[in-house]
């Protein structure tokens, strides 16, 4: 099995769990929410970030063995950087919402820009470069 062929459908779960988790910290941060909002929201923090080095792992050993694209390099470093920033910044976040949640809710809109920024640059990889497609190997 090509475990790198996973990487595209592993890198959505860790954008639709912690978009999901900071909308539910927030809510519990400034409007209440109820008892079940908080821990709900920790879980797909906690989820979302193990889901995001996942997808980093993939992304890893997809850089190794999909077909490269010359013109994307310098976008898939781009990609590759702004990936272990987004899993660093989780990675805290994770342990800042144990001890300071009204801090952590900054920590994660820092976190939810690289998510983003990150989540562009694979965009740009395949949709402008067809990395990883049928069309790179021609």
């Amino acid at each position: 099995m090509k475990l790198w062929l996973l990487h595209p459908l592993a890198v959505h779960f860790p954008v639709a769990l912690l978009l999901m988790g900071f909308a539910l910290h927030a809510r519990a941060l400034w409007k209440g929410g109820g008892e079940w909002t908080a821990p709900a929201a920790r879980w797909l923090l906690w989820l979302g970030t193990a889901g995001a080095w996942t997808a980093l792992g993939l992304g890893l050993l997809a850089e190794k063995t999909a077909p490269h694209v010359p013109s994307a390099w310098q976008v898939l470093a781009e990609h590759e950087a702004l990936a272990w920033w987004t899993c660093g910044v989780f990675t805290g976040v994770s342990l800042a919402v144990l001890r300071w949640p009204r801090w952590a809710a900054g920590l994660w809109v820092v976190g939810l820009a690289f998510l983003i920024s990150t989540a562009q640059h694979g965009g740009e990889l395949v949709y402008e470069h067809n990395m990883g497609t049928k069309a790179s190997e021609e």
